[in-house]
């Protein structure tokens, strides 16, 4: 069975790689958005690689019509957010890799930027911008856009929405761009390792891309994430972290729901103290999450957080038991579509 290995780094070469399931309203104006940067690029050349995680509508056809190489999984049940990256990472070939999703397109001048970015410092590993949602669906698309997790300016341990890369240094962090057991937290996942190996991050104040999103509601979402396994991946992440040295930082990053997780392991030892300690417990409880809602200036908001906390405590106890692959091995993998002239770095 072929597979996609990891190509040699091309020094003339900026890759685009874009994964994707299921994304026919909107992969044409994400690859018309990553071709349109060849311009702003120059003299470097730009090669644009999508990673297909075996759509089942008409993503595949539509992208056949662009110029751009196809690749997709030989086993449907291999795909996952950071198998997706992985794939479409390993068959690039550029020295500058920009990561991002079907559901977004590439904002004018930004590779540029990030370009200059990269080249003036040389400790930095990626270059990331604002992440612009068009469409806010459910309570996270909310509560994301009011943090303003995807736009705030300066170094960041990891970035959100996508960026662009230097391959050397994802390279020297484990040679993986994505871990391909994590479903979800893979750009997480990948800042940590960065870090650890010396690299810094850094997001720009200018926006870098338009993301549509999910059309679903905050629940609905909820049932599709676990369904899906996608829920589990902050499980998943912490039990790799085991040992690592971003562990303190990978802690940090589920402190929330971890430390829900020790204000209900305190129950069982309060119920034998007595009631006093019980309203103690409670009071604590409700204080919390009236400060909460302070914070947040929103009761709806602070009710979501408090929520999702409890979900994603459940679903860390799931995931800590998802078995594991080890995310060097090349993914099984064919080639779909390649422009012309364009060598293929399949193996057998």
């Amino acid at each position: 069975m072929p597979s996609v290995a990891p190509g040699a780094a091309d020094r003339g070469l900026l890759s685009i790689v874009i994964k994707a399931y299921n994304e026919e309203a909107k992969i044409a104006q994400a690859l018309q958005s990553a071709l349109a940067a060849a311009a702003e690029i120059a003299p470097l050349r730009l090669e644009v690689v999508l990673a297909d995680s075996c759509s089942q509508d008409r993503t595949v056809d539509i992208a056949r019509g662009f110029p751009v190489r196809i690749v997709q999984f030989e086993n449907p049940a291999q795909r996952s957010c950071g198998a997706g990256v992985q794939l479409g990472y390993a068959a690039s070939r550029g020295e500058w890799v920009y990561l991002m999703d079907g559901d977004m397109s590439l904002s004018p001048g930004f590779l540029q930027d990030a370009l200059a970015c990269l080249r003036l410092d040389p400790g930095l590993a990626g270059v990331g911008g604002a992440v612009v949602d068009e469409r806010i669906s459910n309570g996270f698309d909310l509560i994301r856009v009011r943090n303003r997790s995807g736009s705030r300016d300066g170094e960041h341990p990891w970035l959100e929405g996508g960026g662009l890369y230097r391959r050397a240094a994802i390279d020297s962090a484990g040679g993986y761009a994505a871990d391909i057991n994590l479903k979800g937290y893979e750009e997480a996942e990948l800042g940590l390792r960065l870090g650890a190996a010396g690299w810094r991050l850094r997001r720009l104040a200018r926006e870098a891309v338009r993301h549509v999103g999910h059309d679903a509601d905050t629940f609905t979402l909820l049932r599709r994430h676990w369904a899906s396994g996608r829920a589990f991946s902050a499980g998943v992440m912490l039990r790799q972290a085991l040992g690592r040295p971003w562990l303190a930082r990978a802690l940090y990053l589920h402190r929330h729901p971890l430390a829900l997780g020790l204000w209900w392991l305190l129950l069982p030892g309060l119920v034998f103290l007595g009631p006093f300690a019980l309203a103690l417990w409670l009071g604590a409880g409700l204080a919390v999450a009236l400060s909460l809602a302070v914070v947040k200036r929103s009761l709806r908001h602070a009710g979501v957080s408090l929520f999702s906390w409890h979900y994603a405590l459940a679903a860390i106890a799931r995931g800590w038991f998802e078995p594991r692959r080890d995310p060097t091995v090349p993914l099984p993998a064919r080639e779909i579509a390649r422009p012309p002239g364009r060598p293929s770095p399949c193996s057998t």
